[in-house]
């Protein structure tokens, strides 16, 4: 096997692993919108990234943290219903990253792999980076899965207890954005949104409980990707969508079970 598709397996994985557990607190909370628009906002990202000669890894950190604290803000004033609030947030910083890109003047820009991914472009580099962030997010959600399951279950009964939600809305928004700029190599900034949702959205049919159903989205999230980056070398066509389709082909299936 070659060097490439073992390394486009092992950041597929990595990926897997924290879209999977992750995806499951974002479809609980319904935040689906939110995670788009934190997608749309990483296209910003990369363009003042790549302008200010500090790195596409810089710029994405950046504005993934500025604008889920914008947001957080926005929506603590309730001045603006929350899909207003990401709805203009998200397009403006999309509209913006659409034109700064060509004035940047780079001309090996591959638009191509920023929107779409490109799994087999993974370097040992990136896959080192990939598995300290799954290191990350996994130590976390290991001692804060139970206080996130609270917020996400009764946000007023959580802080009747005490919890202090701002904090734990904040850290699992920083969560969130990590796992955004870490996809965007992989899956791109207008495929991201599927892995955080569709594999959750499968493993609900399956299962009974969160825990369960946390397992059980890593592992549609990792044999979905496996067979996409298969599907995308035997055909001759991009990782990413592969990916998609292959979850989507497996949404399809667990509704026909569900509906049985």
């Amino acid at each position: 096997m070659e060097d490439f598709i073992i390394r486009a397996i092992l950041a597929a994985v990595g990926i897997s692993i924290i879209t999977g557990s992750l995806g499951c607190l974002v479809v609980w909370k319904r935040m689906s919108y939110f995670s788009e628009s934190i997608s749309h906002s990483s296209l910003l990202g990369l363009t003042l990234g790549i302008a200010s000669g500090l790195g596409i890894n810089f710029g994405l950190i950046l504005i993934g943290v500025l604008f889920s604290l914008l947001v957080m803000i926005l929506q603590e004033r309730k001045s603006l219903s929350s899909d207003a609030t990401l709805g203009i947030l998200s397009h403006i910083t999309l509209a913006l990253g659409i034109v700064i890109l060509p004035l940047v003047g780079n001309t090996n820009i591959d638009y191509f792999s920023i929107l779409f991914g490109n799994i087999l472009s993974i370097n040992n580099k990136d896959i080192i980076w990939i598995y300290l962030i799954v290191l990350v997010i996994s130590t976390l959600l290991y001692f804060f899965w139970q206080k996130f399951l609270l917020l996400t279950i009764n946000e007023e009964l959580a802080k009747a207890e005490g919890m202090n939600h701002i904090f734990y809305k904040i850290l699992f928004t920083f969560m969130l954005t990590l796992t955004v700029y870490i996809s965007v190599q992989t899956i791109g900034v207008l495929l991201i949104t599927s892995l955080l949702i569709i594999p959750p959205t499968i493993a609900r049919v399956f299962s009974d409980k969160p825990n369960k159903m946390a397992f059980q989205s890593i592992l549609v999230s990792i044999l979905s990707a496996i067979v996409g980056i298969i599907i995308s070398m035997y055909y001759d066509i991009a990782a990413a969508p592969s990916i998609v389709i292959t979850l989507g082909v497996l949404f399809v299936f667990s509704q026909l079970i569900k509906s049985k």
